[in-house]
């Protein structure tokens, strides 16, 4: 039995909520930690960037679906899969002519929703 069915045409698309430069879109999939890890669309148009940040509590895993995606300078093409434990710095993420990317956050327990102030850009973190 499936507990969520999530179809891609009902989804919404909202600004990306932490701190980038140009234009980014995310779209939640999965929020709810008893479902499975937090699951996210995130759609980056040319030039946009987002800062080397490290999440508290959560590893990350992100999978480049389309085009071109830049981590720490390092251009990584459509297939490919990052993976970032918690507490782990990573970034910038850039991109050259755009891409859309899948995340997934873990959390160090299921009874957790999802927190989006575990995301902290780097410099901050100190």
């Amino acid at each position: 039995m499936v507990d969520q069915e999530v179809v891609g045409s009902q989804l919404k698309t909202d600004r990306f909520p932490f701190q980038s430069e140009g234009d980014i879109t995310l779209a939640v999939r999965n929020a709810n930690y008893t479902l499975g890890p937090v699951m996210l669309h995130i759609t980056m148009k040319p030039g946009a960037v987002i800062p080397a940040h490290l999440h508290k509590s959560t590893t990350e895993a992100l999978y480049v679906v389309e085009g071109d995606f830049t981590n720490e300078g390092k251009q990584h093409q459509a297939g490919t899969s990052l993976h970032f434990k918690a507490g782990s710095e990573h970034g910038p993420h850039t991109t050259k002519n755009g891409c859309k990317l899948l995340v997934l956050w873990t959390e160090r327990t299921a009874n957790e929703a999802a927190d989006l102030t575990d995301f902290v850009i780097a410099k901050q973190a100190t």
